[in-house]
């Protein structure tokens, strides 16, 4: 299957949680959390349209400025996702800037909070210093917080302490193959009418709609989506990414990690601490390396990506990559340093 979604760890293993998908063919970008995001080019960073948060801590959110600034005199909407109560903290940091210069600024920040069954929106225009200008209750099904023709994106609550943390899957509603071999076979010329092709398909157009294909003589010819659809392509279940960290290693997570991530082709997951350390972990409420391994293994993932470790392991920056992908080929758990705090 030819990817759809380019996932990128924008600051590496130790660094802030940020992961960047560029989308295929679409000239934008999605962001899971915003940690950190300078390391990102200035051409990635302003594809992107969605921003969805799973906390609100520091190094989950301290990307926002550099983003705003990005956008600041733009023709866009940017939809920024997270948990309850994330528009109030967004509503703060606004407020700490001054915004006696931005009439007539088109950019408009869209926050929109997780409540479960609903999603809570507040927009926040540039042209009015952000304040917030109107608010509105959407309803949410099964976690289901954006949906597009070609994308979709879902959510589950985990628990970080006292705290939530959310989990994300981006999954490709299914995915659409062409067939390189019958182009050549009907003398079809390759292009971006391969891209329209797709679209109309991911919209669930009328079959008998005719499509202008070009041909290898210059020429053109109409035929019908579906004889094309029949005739030059396949279709799969999409693509999958799931998103998770900073959860604590409790079996409720567990089990809702396991759910999301059933058979999904990357799982991007947070690996903390080392197995040694479980009690650690415990106490910080995250996950170790092995569980985060072990997880991937149970829930019968393609692709395996660690990060968000802690920075005490970076004598030995492969250690806790090492250890997770032990776990995915099913080793043991290591063996815990004994508690000697009592």
């Amino acid at each position: 299957m030819r990817s759809v979604f380019f996932p990128r760890l924008v600051n590496g293993p130790f660094g802030d949680p940020a992961l960047h998908v560029r989308l295929a063919h679409r000239g934008e970008a999605l962001l899971f959390d915003c940690g950190d995001l300078h390391a990102l080019p200035p051409g990635a960073l302003i594809k992107t349209r969605l921003v969805f948060l799973s906390h609100a801590h520091i190094d989950h959110l301290a990307g926002f400025d550099l983003l705003l600034r990005t956008f600041l005199a733009r023709d866009i909407d940017l939809l920024l996702y997270g948990p309850k109560g994330l528009a109030a903290q967004i509503a703060a940091r606004l407020q700490s800037y001054t915004w006696n210069l931005v009439e007539g600024y088109p950019f408009v920040l869209k926050v929109r909070e997780w409540l479960g069954n609903s999603i809570r929106e507040v927009v926040f225009p540039a042209a009015e210093a952000f304040r917030p200008r109107s608010e509105r209750l959407l309803p949410c099904h099964d976690g289901l917080l954006y949906q597009n023709p070609w994308y979709q994106v879902r959510t589950v609550r985990l628990a970080h302490g006292n705290i939530d943390s959310l989990a994300f899957s981006l999954e490709e509603p299914i995915h659409i193959a062409i067939h390189k071999d019958a182009l050549h076979r009907h003398g079809f010329h390759p292009g971006p009418w391969l891209g329209h092709f797709k679209d109309l398909v991911f919209r669930g157009t009328d079959p008998d709609v005719a499509v202008s294909v070009p041909l290898d003589g210059g020429r053109t010819r109409k035929l019908s989506l579906g004889w094309l659809r029949a005739h030059i392509a396949s279709t799969e279940p999409g693509m999958k990414i799931v998103y998770v960290t900073d959860c604590s290693p409790v079996y409720g997570n567990f089990r809702r990690i396991l759910q999301l991530a059933q058979n999904v082709h990357l799982l991007a997951i947070e690996a903390m601490f080392a197995h040694r350390d479980l009690d650690r972990a415990r106490q910080r409420n995250h996950l170790t390396a092995w569980q985060a391994g072990r997880l991937a293994r149970m829930a019968g993932v393609g692709r395996l990506k660690v990060f968000h470790h802690s920075p005490r392991y970076q004598r030995c920056p492969e250690e806790l990559e090492q250890e997770a992908w032990a776990a995915f080929r099913g080793a043991a758990a290591p063996r815990q340093k004994p508690d000697l705090s009592e």
